[in-house]
């Protein structure tokens, strides 16, 4: 081999080390941003089943507050007082 040939393999040798250095880095961001949108969802997915829990408590809040007003309204004749 000459040595003009020798040093376009170098060269080539350094360009391909270049890539796969920056495909290395690309696949890092792109399992960096992966693992971060999971963790966004399944922080979603938990405020809404803590929602979806407070909003049937609150439905049970309110229909007892309104038995409750049922009751004190029978018990005072319907007057409403």
């Amino acid at each position: 081999m000459t040595d003009a040939q020798i040093q376009d393999i170098h060269a080539r040798l350094d360009s391909l080390t270049i890539e796969v250095n920056s495909l290395k880095a690309q696949i890092g961001v792109v399992g960096t941003t992966q693992y971060a949108v999971v963790q966004i969802l399944d922080r979603l997915e938990r405020f809404e089943n803590t929602q979806a829990r407070h909003s049937n408590q609150l439905d049970n809040l309110q229909g007892n507050v309104a038995e409750i007003l049922c009751i004190l309204r029978d018990r005072n004749g319907g007057s409403g007082v």
